[in-house]
């Protein structure tokens, strides 16, 4: 049988690791992989190694387990809960079975411990899921003295094969314990690099591109603009009398609508559409469409505004300033005749599109 090792397993995981929010999501998700797998192994061991009622008894006990956690798990109900019950119960089976195999087979009949060692990645990855990287590495440690224990006590009545098994399980306990902590420290490095990159780009209220994401893509099409030909339309947005709003329901309302704004806008781009906040109330689309199209992609961008009821503030209207890249230009004089078009729409009586 061939012995997964940390790094293959840490490796699985890490491509599991994207795109939750919370460590309790990402638990989740590793469980509902982890113990239908977890489940199908015992089964087949069952079957396989049968020969004793503690073998039996044991084994069923987990199946048993790990069927109601993972409809726990599935109902999103009591998991901390599961997750220590499992924990007490996983500690156990580790340890009662390595006494079983050392007081009946190695102090007995001699030999070695053959795939038992097979187990200890994923039972010390799950250690370290439940606690943490701190606390899990405690808690291994203290299982590992149990074990190491329970081999020393024993040792005067196994034969070499034995003892020479025996030491290698735990030397494969303690190297799984260490490449699984730094594992744990590397994913959690490499993790909160990767948010603070994110969080550099992202504006903290409304979740979409902030003001410096937005003058990177800016650059970037404008050097397709020169280079290729490719053309493309900014369009400016806010949502009228934005101040009024504030004023009337507060900053906290004034907040709410600006998230429903961009949620609205960004939720229904098309390919190539990018959705930033500028600042403030106002907010940027930077679209593949020119012409008649970004007007038409502004228009409907306006009645959806329109149409919206904002959470606290009902209804409310955007206006709207287009414009499309001409050769020549740069990231000001785009600028600039985009907020004259939103400019105009405001001064011609709001909810409104104008092009420049």
């Amino acid at each position: 049988m061939i012995t997964p090792t940390p790094e293959a397993i840490a490796g699985e995981m890490g491509t599991m690791f994207n795109n939750f929010d919370t460590i309790d999501e990402l638990k989740r998700s590793v469980y509902m992989w982890l113990l239908p797998i977890i489940t199908i192994a015992l089964v087949i061991n069952s079957f396989l190694n049968n020969e004793s009622l503690f073998d039996t008894v044991i084994n069923t006990t987990l199946i048993v387990w790990f069927l109601i956690s993972l409809i726990l798990v599935y109902l999103n109900r009591a998991i901390l809960i599961g997750e220590y019950v499992t924990l007490f119960l996983v500690s156990a089976y580790h340890v009662f079975s390595l006494f079983d195999v050392v007081y009946n087979d190695l102090a007995i009949t001699g030999g070695s411990l053959g795939d038992f060692i097979v187990w200890i990645p994923l039972i010390i990855m799950f250690f370290f899921l439940v606690l943490g990287t701190k606390k899990g590495l405690y808690y291994s440690i203290f299982i590992f003295m149990i074990t190491l224990t329970i081999g020393v006590i024993f040792s005067g009545q196994m034969t070499p094969e034995s003892i020479d098994s025996l030491t290698q399980f735990h030397a494969a306990n303690i190297v799984y314990i260490l490449v699984l902590f730094y594992a744990q420290n590397m994913f959690r490095a490499f993790t909160e690099r990767d948010l603070l990159k994110k969080y550099a780009y992202l504006d903290s209220l409304t979740r979409v591109a902030n003001r410096h994401q937005i003058d990177v893509w800016l650059e970037e099409k404008l050097e397709a603009a020169e280079e290729e030909g490719k053309a493309f339309s900014i369009i400016f947005f806010d949502i009228d009398q934005f101040k009024k709003v504030n004023d009337v329901f507060g900053h906290k309302i004034g907040d709410c609508v600006l998230k429903e704004l961009s949620a609205i806008v960004s939720g229904n781009l098309t390919d190539g559409d990018m959705c930033g906040r500028w600042g403030g109330e106002e907010f940027i689309l930077i679209t593949n469409s020119t012409g008649g199209q970004a007007y038409e992609k502004a228009e409907r961008f306006r009645k959806m505004v329109e149409n919206h009821c904002f959470k606290g503030a009902g209804s409310l209207t955007a206006s709207f300033g287009v414009t499309e890249y001409q050769s020549g230009d740069n990231i000001d004089s785009l600028l600039n005749r985009a907020d004259e078009g939103l400019y105009v729409s405001k001064n011609s009586g709001r909810n409104k599109v104008s092009v420049k």
